[in-house]
């Protein structure tokens, strides 16, 4: 830079001006002379002072004469402090001569003022004696002797700030001065005892060294006044040049450092502002280093002093090197007068040097941080140097995170190697003795802040600061023999170094450093290496999409990366290495090219960190301290675990190249797949030895992207695995009463005490395959589930949400042993959990029983086959019955069983039932569950097992659980009128249990042919609606017929002629044995009617007896006739033949089916005593219009949880939502990959005919009409446009969940924008007394939930009373609003990464609308957008990889995986693990929200409602009339 100019530095070190003319004479004759003249000068400038009397001194000689003896003055010895103080009295008085309004105009002599600049420039050189040394002097003169230099330093400073007249004769003479004053003070080294390295303020103060005291004070004041002169009048290059020179022989100095970093640093705060703009991240200052600059520099006055000064020192790196730093000219003095010292490098005073180079290596990597928009978040200088006089006293230095990244509350070791290794050459620094400090960090490290969008290029960057860095980060690196390059003859190494790239573009990757260094391996600087390792892995992690960066500087930065993350003991360095994996979790996912070489060697890093220092180190003591429980480090390790989980499947039998091994060993060819067994065992053994609840939920993500994609892969190459240990009879043993892993009686017994529990997964080489690897995920997750998850709420919840999705893969064959095995673990988590004391029962842990009963209905649903299993399902249902009531039926018996492989507790507590203990029935038990949660919970469950195992999807498809059949579309089909009649309906309504309501309709549907009783029942309960056809028949259907044809008159049989032999016998009351008995007196004790008979009631008896004659005769005569008139007529008499009775067609169902199934009684009808339910069996109003609409509502309440996921695009550099939204509106606006992506979220629906989740609740839940449909011909070749819900959405559903997914439209978003409406609009109105027939019985600040419908577009916006009214879409029917979290979901494709952080979400409110909006607790937008927002952004890389970058704030229950921030996912899994994400981040909402109720929850609510409304009060009587009367029909 200053190559043509001449240097000033012997000029300045051979000034005479400083001397007097005194110093001709003997030191007595000039002292004396000098103590004299000094005195009088002085007093007579105090009565000066005090009175108008000018000085006495009124001419240029005389003026001189004094300057002469004032300059011997200053440089007396200490001893007469008094002279040396009024000399620097009176020239501090005189220089204030060129202040604007002079304080002390009568003690300034005349001539001064008339022209000050030539003697102002004479004072100044005289004052150069002040700062002259002395040494032999005591402390105490020393501490004046700075106190006057303080005060001419002050004196200085004034002047060049205020003073106007200062010629620029006058500013070369001061910063002359300066530069001489410093030289004197800083160049000799510094002579310190061992124990003094690092000194306080106070011990600085005490010295009796003057440089000690004055170096930070004569630097500062140099830079300031140095910056002055560049605002005022620009130094010549001639002294830049020398300023440079010198600053060289004063780098042992940490001061020197620390005020080049002040002023780059304020510097470069400035040139960021007029460079990047006033938006661009600030550079945080201190105080001081605010007020260096002044505020009206220029801009291009800012950039030259800048760059001028960022090159002051030349290269830093020359701080690692004292070969380099004591070889200046009073180093090589010092050396040759001292008697022990030989060797100037070895001075005592250079131990400092790693302390000064890791402070300039830290500074820099400040600088850089400012250039890539990373914030300063606290001073840097900061530190916390302990010092002590003992033997065991250690120098603590920050570590190599970013500044502006670190914690200084939170000090975590880092693990650092110490320089055991080291070898001692002779041209060498000299190694630390025993009591020697020695090198360890304390880390302060906060979250990974992004650099700034706008940030400059990394070629811009590494141009500025690639050469110090390079070098840095290879200081005093051990090479391998095949990096090692003889230096040319004639080349001068420091040349090469004082330069920042000219040179370093001109060089590869050789290293041309000393043959006597390289073979070293030195770890005393590596706290200065793995600052500027660090610092290039953040300038490399910040490569931008589509950016190149030169070859040169990847080679170089590969090189510095290979040594950085060496791992053997003869090559570690363990803050370098802890360096790298904070600073490089980004480097496998910003697409730089040839970075994959790297591999294998983050890999052994990853291992060394994760899997092997917390296995070797447990119990071992080593010479250096190594903490492995760093959480920061292993979440590093984790984040980039999880960039190179897909790499091997990706790449398969590729080889990774491998251009930086050592020429002395074999190259061994190694390609991705061959790390594949590598990163399993990575994932597994980081799972098994991580204890923060962060690391684990990544690491869980990790795993399920590693079994999902490795079962993917096999079954797109349709290769199945056929475990070894596996045999057909173990298979078929599951499902066997037999089964050795079964239970006896209940999940805990073979949970531990069996073999398969402790047993971690199939033999190691299972693991190359799914089927290995699904069944060693499973147990170690339900391993650590069971011993150290369960009291951690997130980490119990990321197990149960990826043994979720373990539920749904395909692996093949399937791994039925371990399903079943994970069935009884997950029910014996819940039984420990419910089971806990009293105390630990709080919602995060019913939350993690909810879970689980969850998950457990997944894999029962996944795995019907387990169900089929006797222990199993006793297991499963076991479980329900505590969820549902509290304790089991059977008393479980308490045992300790110790636990394999558990770091929390040694035994835990097991509950094991006995087969041979009673039962306790129902009736016997008290209902006391865990919670009313876990209950619900569980009863989802039950219904889950009894409605859907086994019989999912149902036969309408996943898109509804529910009949798609209701009261219209059944009136269709009936025989007669095919609507709905005018005045009421022909259904009757019950309410069973004050929870399931049975529509039954009489009347027989068309297709139904016999007349037999038929009754259509549609039953609507907590888990959805049903419809049935029952009939009552007398004998089977698998008969041929119809009802009829038993019902027929099967005619007389033809009469028989022969009749037989006819007897004349004649019948006997009673047998003939009872004549033969005799008579007792008792039955004499009634008279015969002749004995009683007198003779005057004799005429009237025998008058009787004629009668009965006469009445007997005419009988006679009568059947006498008759028979002769029978005999006359034709056989048979159609008048007395049997005829069958008329077929009954119209029958009495609904009080049939009721009495038949249980429900008629007189108990069901009586009111309950104390208590407000109703009875058992209740009657609906159905004359009530209400009671319609109502059922509806209750229909539009669906029995899963739904989710929306908006789907986006993003061109490079869009930042407008219209500009987003139109990129799919045409196919050739996307790429392909993300057509192909949003196909792989879910099946196309056609909104018009859905009958699930659409999007939006007024197209959601409805079964379609024929005459509702509309015909529209779908779009053809749109970007996604098409599935943006008004023609067509994305759905996927499984038995607990639906999720629509949404790619908005421009069209959508114009029609909002032009109606000045936000969302489609629902309003919430409550039902009239008129139509609800009942009042609300209870008062609530919140409208019940069946009471929000769609407006009918008569209620007006501005009610007072109503809820706004908004516009429902334009086909569908009134639904019911479901209230509950108001979370929104957005997928964000990006062309360019560096997209996400303008990506405007709060411009997506409007059209990402669901309707349920306008019901959560948080009201405005702008609230939703900063908590209930979560955006999952994918950027495709150029491998054919995709990353993953999540934003979303979290409550106590954090961020929901598999998906992971940072984390590379493949092709084929992406999809997949978008939708798992997604369904996982609703369902962690929905836990954390104190609102949310369940589905089934929900419609039981309603169901009350419905009751309390339309309850027909009957006493017995009234109900058993009413039902034996017809409806109308």
């Amino acid at each position: 830079m200053y190559s043509e100019w001449a240097s000033l530095q012997d000029e300045i070190q051979c000034d005479k001006a400083n001397q007097s003319v005194l110093h001709k004479f003997p030191p007595v004759v000039g002292t004396t002379v000098a103590t004299s003249v000094v005195r009088h000068i002085a007093l007579s400038l105090s009565i000066a002072a005090n009175s108008s009397e000018p000085c006495q001194l009124d001419s240029d000689k005389e003026v001189k004469w004094a300057m002469e003896v004032l300059c011997y003055g200053l440089g007396l010895p200490l001893m007469e402090l008094d002279t040396i103080k009024e000399c620097v009295n009176v020239y501090c008085i005189w220089l204030s001569a060129c202040l604007p309004p002079s304080p002390h105009q009568n003690s300034v002599p005349q001539p001064i003022k008339d022209d000050p600049n030539p003697y102002i420039q004479d004072m100044i050189h005289h004052l150069l004696n002040l700062f002259v040394p002395r040494p032999g002097s005591d402390v105490d003169s020393v501490r004046k002797q700075a106190v006057f230099c303080h005060r001419v330093l002050r004196q200085i400073q004034a002047i060049t700030k205020e003073s106007t007249i200062l010629s620029r004769e006058s500013w070369e003479t001061l910063l002359k001065f300066l530069l001489a004053a410093n030289d004197s003070l800083l160049s000799p080294p510094l002579e310190k005892d061992e124990s003094t390295i690092c000194r306080t303020k106070e011990q600085l103060n005490n010295s009796d060294d003057i440089g000690d005291q004055l170096c930070e004070r004569v630097l500062s004041v140099l830079f300031e006044i140095w910056l002055l002169a560049c605002y005022k009048c620009f130094p010549s290059p001639s002294l830049w040049k020398t300023f440079r020179a010198m600053c060289i022989s004063w780098r042992h100095h940490e001061s020197l450092v620390v005020q080049w970093h002040k002023v780059n640093h304020a510097l470069t705060s400035n040139v960021l502002n007029f460079t990047q703009g006033p938006e661009y991240p600030k550079l945080t200052l201190a105080d001081d280093e605010a007020q260096l600059i002044p505020t009206s520099m220029t801009y291009d006055c800012i950039a030259q002093c800048w760059f001028r000064f960022l090159h002051i020192i030349q290269n830093p790196v020359d701080l690692s090197r004292p070969e380099i730093i004591g070889k200046t000219h009073k180093f090589m003095q010092a050396a040759m007068n001292s008697e022990t010292l030989v060797d100037p490098t070895q001075h005592e005073c250079l131990s400092k040097l790693p302390l000064i180079f890791y402070k300039a290596m830290k500074g820099v990597s400040v600088m850089v941080n400012a250039f890539l928009g990373i914030p300063q978040t606290q001073n840097r200088y900061e530190e916390q140097l302990i010092s002590s006089s003992s033997s065991n006293s250690k120098l603590t230095l920050p570590p190599s995170t970013p500044p502006g990244q670190r914690k200084s509350s939170r000090p975590m070791s880092v693990f650092s190697s110490s320089n055991k290794g080291a070898k001692t050459a002779n041209t060498s620094a000299p190694q630390p003795k025993a009591n020697t400090p020695m090198l360890s960090s304390l880390i302060f490290h906060e979250p990974r802040q992004s650099p700034a969008p706008n940030r400059p290029k990394c070629d811009s960057i590494l141009h500025l600061f690639g050469a110090w860095l390079f070098d840095a980060a290879l200081a005093r690196v051990k090479f391998h023999n095949c990096h090692k390059m003889v230096p040319e003859q004639g080349s001068v190494h420091s040349d090469r170094r004082s330069s920042s790239l000219t040179d370093s573009r001109r060089n590869s990757v050789s290293m041309d450093y000393h043959s006597e260094t390289s073979g070293v391996c030195d770890n005393t600087y590596e706290m200065g290496r793995a600052e500027a390792l660090g610092t290039l892995c953040r300038i490399f992690c910040a490569h931008k999409t589509g950016e190149t960066i030169l070859p040169v500087y990847y080679s170089r930065f590969y090189m510095a990366m290979y040594y950085g993350l060496q791992t053997s003991e003869e090559y570690l360095s363990g803050q370098v290495l802890a360096s790298v994996l904070f600073n490089s979790c980004d480097i496998l996912r910003v697409d730089l090219d040839g970075v994959l070489m790297l591999l294998p060697h983050i890999l052994e890093a990853i291992q060394l960190v994760l899997n092997d220092l917390p296995n070797k180190y447990k119990t071992n003591e080593m010479t250096s301290i190594i903490e492995y429980k760093n959480v920061e480090l292993q979440r590093a390790c984790v984040n980039l675990l999880l960039t190179t989980l897909c790499l091997p499947l990706h790449f398969k039998d590729l080889t990774i190249r491998d251009i930086v091994s050592s020429t002395d060993t074999d190259v061994q060819l190694i390609t991705f797949i061959s790390l594949k067994k590598k990163i399993i065992d990575l994932m597994i053994g980081a799972l098994r030895n991580t204890t923060d609840p962060t690391n684990t939920q990544m690491l869980l993500g990790g795993l399920m992207l590693l079994v999902e994609d490795m079962a993917v892969c096999e079954a797109a190459e349709q290769t199945t695995f056929q475990p070894q240990d596996l045999s057909l009879d173990s298979e078929n043993a599951v499902f066997s009463d037999t089964s050795n892993t079964s239970l006896k009686t209940s999940s805990s017994e073979s949970s531990f005490k069996d073999g398969s529990y402790h047993r971690l997964g199939n033999p190691a080489n299972d693991l190359d395959s799914a089927h290995g690897l699904f069944g060693e995920a499973v147990t170690l997750i339900c391993h650590r589930l069971l011993s150290q998850w369960k009291t951690e709420l997130n980490s119990a919840l990321a197990a149960m949400e990826i043994l979720a999705g373990l539920a749904k893969l395909a692996i093949s064959p399937p791994n039925l042993l371990m399903c079943k095995c994970t069935v009884k673990w997950i029910c014996e988590f819940i039984v420990q959990q419910c089971n806990r004391p009293a105390p630990a029962h709080s919602k995060d842990l019913h939350s993690t029983i909810v879970a689980a009963f969850r998950c457990l209905s997944l894999w029962l649903v996944e795995h019907p086959r387990l169900l089929y299993d006797k222990e199993c399902l006793h297991v499963v249902l076991e479980v329900v019955e505590l969820g549902i009531s509290g304790s089991k039926s059977q008393k479980p018996d308490i045992q300790s069983v110790q636990l394999k492989d558990t770091k929390i507790s040694p035994a835990v507590q097991v509950a094991v039932n006995r087969a041979s203990d009673p039962p306790k029935y129902k009736q016997d038990k008290q209902r006391q569950p865990a919670s009313k949660r876990v209950q619900e919970a569980a009863e989802g469950l039950l219904t889950c097992i009894i409605q859907h195992v086994g019989a999912f999807p149902p036969p309408c498809g996943p898109e509804s659980l529910f009949s798609l059949l209701d009261e219209k579309s059944l009136l269709k089909y009936t025989k007669g009128n095919s609507c709905i009649p005018e005045h009421g309906t022909p259904f009757r309504y019950y309410v069973l249990e004050n929870a399931i309501i049975v529509g039954l309709l009489e009347q027989p549907l068309g297709n139904i042919e016999d007349l037999l009783p038929t009754v259509t029942a549609l039953i609507r309960g907590p888990f959805g609606r049903h419809a049935w056809v029952m009939q009552l028949r007398h004998s089977p259907r698998v008969k041929r017929g119809t009802s009829k044809s038993h019902l027929a008159d099967p005619g007389r049989p033809m009469p028989v002629d022969s009749v037989g032999f006819r007897h004349a016998a004649k019948p006997r009351n009673f047998p003939e044995a009872v004549d033969k008995v005799t008579p007792t007196k008792a039955e004499k004790s009634i008279p015969t009617l002749e004995s009683l008979v007198t003779d005057e009631k004799r005429p009237k008896l025998n008058k009787l007896k004629s009668f009965i004659e006469k009445q007997a005769q005419f009988e006679a005569q009568v059947s006498q006739k008759k028979q002769q008139e029978m005999k006359s007529m034709p056989f048979p008499n159609k008048d007395t033949e049997c005829k069958p009775p008329k077929i009954t067609e119209e029958f009495q169902a609904a009080r049939l089916f009721l009495s038949h199934y249980g429900f008629l009684s007189l108990e069901a009808l009586k009111e309950q005593t104390n208590t407000s339910l109703p009875p058992s069996l209740v009657t609906l109003d159905t004359t009530n219009p209400g009671l319609t609409n109502d059922l509806e509502m209750l229909d539009a309440i669906t029995a899963r949880d739904n989710d929306t996921v908006h789907v986006f695009y993003v061109k490079s550099g869009q930042r407008s939502a219209a500009d987003i939204l139109r990129n799919v509106g045409f196919q050739r606006g996307v790429q392909a990959q993300f057509l192909e992506f949003l196909h792989s979220l879910g099946w196309p629906v056609d909104v018009q005919k859905h009958a699930g989740w659409t999007g939006h609740i007024s197209t959601s839940w409805k079964i379609s009409q024929p005459e509702d449909i509309q015909d529209r011909a779908p779009r053809m070749g749109t970007g996604g446009s098409i599935y943006d819900g008004q023609q067509q959405v994305l759905y996927w559903a499984d038995v607990s969940s639906e999720v629509a997914f949404i790619v908005p439209s421009l069209e959508n978003f114009n029609r909002l924008q032009n109606d000045g409406d936000k969302s489609p609009q629902v309003s919430a109105s409550t039902v009239s007394e008129g139509q609800g027939g009942a009042k609300p019985t209870t008062l609530s600040l919140e409208r019940p939930l069946g009471e929000l419908r769609v407006s009918k577009g008569t209620d007006s916006p501005s009610s007072p009373h109503d809820a706004p009214v908004f516009r429902a879409r334009r086909f569908g029917r009134s639904s019911t609003v479901t209230i509950g979290p108001d979370t929104k979901i957005f997928v964000v494709w990006l062309e360019n990464f560096e997209d996400h952080e303008n990506f405007p979400t709060g411009d997506f409110l409007s059209v990402t609308s669901t309707g349920l909006d306008q019901y959560t607790p948080t009201s405005s937008s702008s609230m939703r957008q900063e908590k209930d927002i979560f955006v999952i952004f994918i950027h495709a890389l150029q491998n054919g990889l995709f990353r993953i970058h999540m934003e979303g704030q979290t409550g106590r229950i954090s961020m929901a995986i598999p998906l992971v921030d940072g984390m590379v996912v493949s092709r084929r899994t992406l999809g997949s693990m978008v939708r798992q994400t997604a369904i996982n981040i609703g369902r962690r909402k929905r836990l954390e929200s104190d609102s949310y109720q369940p589905p089934h929850v929900r419609r039981k609510i309603k169901i009350q409602e419905i009751v309390d409304k339309y309850h027909l009060k009957m006493t017995e009587s009234e109900f058993y009339t009413a039902l034996f009367q017809d409806v109308h029909k």
